[in-house]
C-alpha cells in the first residue's frame, strides 16, 4: 500500500483483489492493523506491516512446493478455448510467463518468479491458505538462548568431539522444533537469527577450546621436554593423565650416578675445558636415560638423578630398564674416555646406584618453581648406595630389591655379584648390595 500526494491509500493489487472477492471495505479490512488484516471473516496476521508469505508457486513442477496447492495456470491461447463456465467465480489473473519478459520477481527459493504468479501466492495466502504468523517474543529468544548456551555449556565440561556432537544435535532439535512450529500453528520463527547464533557460539567455544588444548599441550611439553624422550612427550601430550602431575605413589626404580673425584677435576682443570667435557658427559648420560624411557629428572652439579617407572606401560619391569641404562652409561663413558685420551684430556671415573620402591611422584615445588620428581625411601637408599660405590670398590651396585627383579630377565646381559651388606642411616636393617657387571659375551662355536 501507498499514500498519494493528496492522502488517499492506494491499496496493493492483491489486497485489492481480496477486499473485492471477499465483498471487504478496505477501510474494514485495514481496521485491525497493525497486527492483521480483516477481509470478511477471516483474519489474517502482519508482522511490522509486512504479510508473512507461504510460497506455493514454482516454476518447473511440484518438486519444492510450500504448503497448500500450486495456483493453477493456463496459456492465453488455452484461455481462449475454454467456455465462460471454466472461470466461473474463479480469481483470474493475466500476466506475461513467456521465457525473456521482464516482469520477473525472484526471490531466495526461485529466481524465475514471474510477477503474476507471485500475485497469485499473496492472494493464495490472503484467502485460503492458512495464516502464518510469528513465533513469539518470549519463545523466540528461548529457542535463541538454548542453542547459544549449548554450545557453551557443552564445551565447558565435555571432550571436544563429545561436545561438538552435542552442539550439532542441539541445532538439529532447535530446526526440529521451528519446523514443527511451523507446521502445528504457522509460526514462523527467526530461521538465520537462530542458525547464526548456534553456528556462531559452536564455531565461538570450539575455537576456545581448541586454542585451550593448544596451551595445554604446550605446558606439557615445556614441562617435560626436559625429563624424557621426545616420543615420551608425545605420549603425555596424547594422554595428559599419565603425567598425574598433581602426584601419585607408585613403584620407580631410581638412579644415581656420580663422577668420582670431581673437585679434584675442576681445582686442575680451565672453566672451558670442564664446560666441554660435562657437556659430552652429560648429554650422553641423557641420551642413555631417553634411550631406556627413563625420566632424567635432574642434574646435580655432576650427579645424574633419573627415575624409571613413570610413563611406561603395564607389566614394564622398571628395574630392568634401570639396569639397562646403568651398563649403557658406562659403555658411553668408555666411548668418551677414549676420545679424551687421544685429545690428552683426562678421563672420568663414575659411580651408579640403583634402588627400587614405592615413591610418590609428580610436579613438586613452589608456585614459582616445579619440578617433575620422586620422593620417598626409595631416592634416598639410591642416593646412599651410589655415594658407597667408591668404598666398595665398584662402580655400578644395586640394592637387592633390584637384582631379585632382573637378575633372570638379563641373565644373558648382566652379573650380579654380591658385595654383602651396609649400613645406611635411617636404616633398621643393614642393605645387601651387588655389584653389577656386563655379562661376557659367548663364544662362538668354531666349525670343525
Amino acid at each position: 500500500m501507498r499514500v498519494t500526494d493528496a492522502g488517499g491509500a492506494v491499496p496493493h493489487f492483491t489486497l485489492a483483489v481480496a477486499c473485492l472477492a471477499t465483498g471487504t471495505k478496505l477501510s474494514d479490512a485495514l481496521a485491525s492493523l497493525p497486527g492483521a488484516l480483516t477481509l470478511g471473516a477471516r483474519r489474517v496476521p502482519v508482522s511490522g506491516g509486512s504479510l508473512l508469505l507461504q510460497a506455493i508457486a514454482r516454476r518447473g513442477g511440484g518438486a519444492g512446493r510450500g504448503a497448500g496447492l500450486p495456483v493453477p495456470g493456463i496459456s492465453f491461447a488455452e484461455a481462449l478455448a475454454k467456455p465462460p463456465e471454466f472461470f466461473k467465480d474463479q480469481i483470474v489473473l493475466v500476466g506475461e510467463t513467456a521465457t525473456g519478459t521482464s516482469d520477473v520477481r525472484p526471490n531466495p527459493l526461485d529466481q524465475g518468479l514471474r510477477g503474476v504468479e507471485l500475485n497469485a501466492e499473496i492472494l493464495a495466502n490472503l484467502l485460503a491458505l492458512p495464516p502464518v504468523r510469528e513465533l513469539p517474543g518470549g519463545a523466540g529468544l528461548a529457542l535463541l538462548l538454548a542453542v547459544i548456551l549449548a554450545p557453551l555449556v557443552l564445551y565447558s565440561t565435555l571432550p571436544p568431539k563429545p561436545a561438538s556432537i552435542g552442539a550439532m544435535a542441539a541445532m538439529a532439535l532447535a530446526l526440529i522444533v521451528m519446523e514443527a512450529a511451523f507446521q502445528a500453528g504457522r509460526m514462523v520463527p527467526a530461521w538465520s537469527t537462530v542458525g547464526v547464533g548456534s553456528v556462531g557460539a559452536t564455531l565461538l567455544m570450539a575455537l576456545q577450546r581448541v586454542v585451550q588444548e593448544e596451551q595445554q599441550k604446550r605446558v606439557l611439553r615445556n614441562s617435560f621436554r626436559m625429563y624424557v624422550a621426545p616420543e615420551l612427550v608425545e605420549e603425555i601430550v596424547r594422554d595428559p593423565e599419565l603425567a598425574a602431575q598433581e602426584g601419585t605413589r607408585q613403584t620407580v626404580a631410581v638412579l644415581f650416578s656420580d663422577i668420582r673425584s670431581f673437585t679434584t677435576y675442576c681445582e686442575g682443570h680451565s672453566p672451558e675445558i670442564i664446560i666441554r667435557q660435562m657437556r659430552e658427559y652429560l648429554g650422553g648420560m641423557a641420551d642413555a636415560v631417553d634411550a631406556c624411557h627413563g625420566v632424567l629428572d635432574k642434574y646435580i652439579g655432576d650427579a645424574v638423578m633419573a627415575l624409571f617407572g613413570p610413563f611406561l606401560d603395564d607389566g614394564t619391569e622398571p628395574s630392568a630398564l634401570a639396569v639397562a641404562c646403568g651398563l649403557s652409561m658406562l659403555d658411553r663413558l668408555a666411548a668418551m674416555n677414549e676420545g679424551w685420551a687421544a685429545e690428552g684430556l683426562q678421563p672420568f671415573k663414575i659411580g651408579i646406584g640403583i634402588h627400587v620402591g614405592e615413591a610418590v611422584v609428580g610436579n613438586i615445588g613452589s608456585p614459582r618453581r616445579m619440578q617433575y620428581t620422586a620422593l620417598g625411601d626409595a631416592v634416598n637408599l639410591a642416593s646412599r648406595l651410589e655415594s658407597n660405590t667408591k668404598e666398595l670398590h665398584a662402580e655400578f651396585v644395586v640394592s637387592e630389591d633390584v637384582k631379585n627383579r632382573v637378575e633372570t630377565a638379563l641373565a644373558e646381559h648382566a652379573t650380579f655379584h654380591d658385595l654383602g651388606t651396609i649400613t645406611v642411616r635411617n636404616r633398621a636393617q643393614p642393605v645387601r648390595v651387588y655389584e653389577v657387571r656386563r655379562a661376557a659375551a659367548p663364544r662362538e662355536s668354531r666349525q670343525p
